[in-house]
């Protein structure tokens, strides 16, 4: 099956690989942006963007909140109360009321019940690079100008360069997320 031959692919891996990427450009304050437009999400060490993934956010009938939140739980091996015992690995949650960042299916286009899926291999290096308290601003519309004032709660626009470079295949779906 699709999902023995990811794990097989997976295996090859070197264990280095499991945060290491994340971590060693990670620095103080992390910021995640998240556009619903473009389904994608942005990690940013300070006000550089150090890697991008694709997302899938909620349904237009369980859409996903806009605004400035803060992880305000991590939890490994969480499961859903609400959908059935779903799975919902590498949970951070942003509300009280659900919401949260996850392991789960990505399929190009808005699909959640309001909650932001992330691929499972960027899920699990986030979850291990981002701590409590980190920023997550979620938009509608482009975010990548758009960074928090360390100072404040209020988005500020800032005029980033952005230099790509391809890092890896970190999601084990053909998927690359791409460091700046």
């Amino acid at each position: 099956t699709a999902t023995a031959a990811r794990r097989e692919k997976e295996k090859d891996k070197p264990a280095a690989y499991e945060n290491a990427d994340l971590s060693a450009k990670a620095k103080e304050p992390l910021q995640i942006m998240i556009s619903i437009d473009k389904q994608q999400l942005t990690l940013y060490s300070g006000t550089h963007p150090i890697a991008h993934t694709r997302v899938s956010t909620g349904t237009p009938s369980h859409p996903t909140p806009t605004g400035v939140f803060s992880v305000i739980q991590k939890d490994r091996w969480h499961r859903s109360n609400l959908y059935g015992d779903a799975p919902m690995f590498y949970m951070q949650r942003i509300t009280w009321s659900g919401v949260a960042m996850h392991q789960g299916v990505v399929p190009n286009h808005p699909a959640s019940h309001g909650c932001i899926r992330l691929p499972e291999a960027f899920a699990k290096q986030l979850w291990g690079t981002s701590k409590l308290g980190a920023r997550v601003i979620i938009t509608r519309g482009d975010h990548g100008m758009w960074i928090l004032d360390a100072s404040s709660a209020s988005p500020v626009e800032a005029s980033l360069p952005v230099a790509t470079r391809e890092v890896a295949d970190v999601t084990g779906a053909g998927d690359t997320v791409i460091a700046v």
